[in-house]
């Protein structure tokens, strides 16, 4: 009986030495300082721990994938289920099924927040040098043409066209590369609703050591931007503190410059811009500067330091500045 125990105990072993499954992650530690500007001023100091892990598992073409949030602020913890899906390939066709988000970097993500859709069915696969796929995932709790989707990326003059139309909803189309040493990216999202566009571009070249940009969002109305987690801008027309899953309330436009160089192997990035107030609002102006570096230990050190004006202030109104400053401590693995 013991030898039987001793071998199974061992081929279990084996089985999990040579499964191929990964796990990696991040974490990372934040602390706030923030003045919040008014009649009187209010300052709190606050922190934020979050650790995020990625595990993959692989047979063959077919992976399957599953990524965790575990975070704690204040006194609120958590773990969320955030990615959920299996990809594989049937034929030349590419398929990935389950919970996953697109991203900012997809078309229209910094438009639409690339959010993450629910048991969404992607396929695409290549016609000649274009890619072309179908993507369907649940609305309101069943599969119809609201969360369906056509799109194609074909590479045109070195650039990249991309197009998505949802039927009865939106049709995007983007152009992103480079031409003479400009960086570009330039999306537009045209709604079958009235009054409810919305184009962001984003253009860029390297001048030396120093690289600098132009970043803009600009929408028929207010509300209509959902992203709220974008690496790009410092203030953003999307954010769910507006008390909404669409955006900042009397806001129909941001634009940024951005100037991004490295001083002794410090990353240092400033950014300054203004979120535009529809009629009758004011424009709120911002900045944001930024130094990051990577530390002997592995992990990276990043401080910063925000001011920004209120938003969705009516004209001939007070509007006060928020300050904050952030020092943040992240490691991958």
């Amino acid at each position: 009986m013991k030898k039987l125990i001793a071998a199974a105990v061992a081929a279990s072993m084996s089985a999990v030495a040579t499964a191929d499954v990964s796990i990696t992650g991040n974490a990372n530690y934040e602390y706030f300082h923030k003045t919040d500007g008014g009649t009187t001023e209010v300052t709190s100091n606050y922190g934020d721990t979050e650790v995020n892990l990625s595990v993959v598992g692989k047979s063959g073409d077919t992976s399957v994938v599953a990524n965790f949030e575990v975070d704690h602020a204040g006194n609120d913890s958590g773990i969320d289920v955030e990615d959920l899906y299996i990809s594989t390939k049937v034929g030349s066709v590419n398929v990935k099924a389950g919970d996953f988000a697109s991203g900012t970097t997809a078309l229209g993500g910094e438009i639409d927040d690339g959010r993450r859709a629910t048991n969404k069915v992607d396929l695409n696969t290549m016609i000649g040098s274009a890619k072309v796929g179908f993507a369907t995932s649940e609305s309101g709790g069943t599969f119809n043409n609201d969360g369906s989707a056509v799109y194609a990326s074909i590479p045109v003059a070195g650039m990249t066209l991309g197009i998505k139309d949802q039927s009865d909803t939106y049709t995007l189309v983007g152009l992103s590369g480079e031409m003479n040493g400009i960086n570009f990216r330039i999306e537009n999202m045209d709604k079958d609703a009235a009054n409810s566009d919305s184009l962001f571009y984003q253009v860029g070249t390297k001048l030396g050591d120093m690289t600098i940009s132009f970043e803009g969002i600009d929408s028929d109305t207010s509300e209509l931007v959902e992203e709220d987690d974008s690496a790009i801008f410092a203030q953003e027309m999307g954010s769910t503190a507006s008390g909404d899953d669409t955006g900042k309330d009397n806001v129909d436009g941001v634009s940024q410059v951005t100037l991004a160089t490295s001083v002794d192997g410090t990353a240092v990035k400033f950014r300054a811009g203004s979120l535009q107030g529809t009629a009758g609002k004011q424009d709120a102006d911002f900045f944001r500067i930024e130094a990051s570096r990577p530390l002997a230990s592995g992990a990276t050190l990043t401080v910063s330091y925000d001011d920004y004006e209120d938003a969705g202030v009516a004209v001939g109104s007070t509007k006060y500045d928020t300050q904050l400053l952030e020092i943040d401590l992240a490691v991958k693995f």
